[in-house]
């Protein structure tokens, strides 16, 4: 059964966003970084609460071992980052892009930051960017380890967000019918989405607000990151896959299922099965000191016991945070170690060319003693069985 945490739609209030500095400088002692350069956008976004699009125009949240955080940005966007920014930050510009010698990021991040220091950079930065970058350089991704276990605050909005997507989704399987076209479906699912967080989330900011509300038709259900048409219609029988995803004001989750409308083929009781049953064991593994890697290892030799291992395409599951895809990963090629507060997908799936594609996926909090799904749509077959029109 879910469990009962009550949704958080408000801001995160300072002392939050003062311990994750925290957190950074004391991951920063740890490997005896002088300073810490973010550029990821998500990450500046994690410590400060600002989010922009950077276009051609860098921004960087620069994190000295001792004093104050500084944020390089643009003139033309230190009005919005003051209008968004949570914490005391310090303000260093540079001219409109491109800038005259003297005036650039780079010249600014010279002034700033030493070229004797040892300074933590992001994986993520690009290779002109780090370039850039000035002081003795280490590639260090503290900000997304340190991310990927929640805090109270966070899963409150992560509870939030779930119980959205579970809007979202039940508009969708409201409205699909066979003749029912996939626009009625997005157009109405994010409707009562986004209207919810509009309406419940005090002056959300649209930047890292958005949501998807599809089917996969029973043709396109095999194809998981296919694109259905808008203007298909759909047909008795299946299986077809409702999609759901939101970002609520900067939180994110997700919810799946697969349905049938008035009947079910003979052929998808078999894979439905060995979904669910692959399903339970990932919900069974997820728990403090496993192992992300072995709960997927077991979870698709189980897919492949029962014949589907040529039907395989993805991973168990993947983390939610500030966006739908983030750290940790339920991968053969993780080294997660599940800790208790991270949030993850638990989503195996089977796909059979001709017939079609079998995956329910939740939004998932790792517990003390296990996991339990935040997301809370029934699961059963004999609940996903649609009527039809009559």
């Amino acid at each position: 059964m879910p469990i009962e945490i009550t949704p958080v739609t408000a801001k995160p209030p300072r002392e939050e966003l003062e311990r994750r500095m925290a957190r950074v400088r004391k991951a920063m002692a740890a490997q005896a970084l002088d300073c810490y350069i973010c550029a990821n956008t998500e990450n500046v976004y994690y410590l400060t609460n600002f989010a922009y699009i950077p276009f051609e125009r860098p921004f960087f949240l620069v994190i000295p071992a001792a004093g104050g955080p500084v944020l390089v940005a643009p003139k033309l966007e230190v009005s919005h980052a003051e209008d968004r920014v949570l914490v005391d930050v310090a303000y260093h510009t540079y001219d409109e892009f491109p800038a005259p010698p003297g005036r650039t990021f780079v010249d600014a991040l010279k002034k700033l930051v030493p070229a004797d220091r040892v300074v933590g950079i992001e994986s993520s930065l690009s290779l002109a960017l780090k370039e850039a970058m000035p002081g003795k350089l280490r590639v260090l991704d503290l900000v997304d380890d340190l991310r990927m276990v929640k805090s109270a605050y966070e899963i409150g909005r992560i509870a939030y967000a779930a119980s959205v997507a579970d809007s979202g989704l039940k508009t969708a399987l409201d409205l699909a019918r066979p003749g029912v076209q996939q626009l009625t479906i997005y157009t109405e699912g994010t409707r009562a989405m986004l209207g919810r967080v509009l309406i419940e989330i005090p002056n959300p900011n649209l930047l890292v607000t958005k949501a998807i509300c599809a089917v996969w038709p029973k043709a396109l259900s095999a194809q998981p990151h296919s694109t259905p048409g808008l203007f298909d219609a759909f047909t008795a029988g299946g299986p077809n896959v409702v999609i759901v995803t939101i970002q609520a004001d900067g939180y994110s989750a997700e919810v799946e299922r697969t349905f049938f409308m008035e009947t079910v083929p003979a052929a998808a009781h078999k894979p439905y099965a060995a979904m669910m049953e692959a399903r339970a064991l990932a919900f069974a593994r997820i728990r403090p000191g496993g192992r992300a890697a072995e709960v997927d290892e077991a979870v698709l030799a189980l897919i492949r016991k029962h014949g589907y291992g040529e039907n395989i395409l993805h991973r168990t599951g993947h983390g939610f945070g500030i966006t739908g895809h983030e750290p940790p990963w339920v991968a053969l090629g993780s080294d997660t170690v599940f800790e208790p507060n991270m949030v993850v997908s638990v989503e195996p799936g089977i796909y059979l060319p001709g017939l079609g594609g079998f995956r329910h996926s939740d939004t998932v909090l790792v517990t003390e003693d296990g996991c339990v799904p935040l997301t809370a749509w029934p699961d059963r077959l004999e609940d996903l069985i649609l009527p039809g029109n009559a």
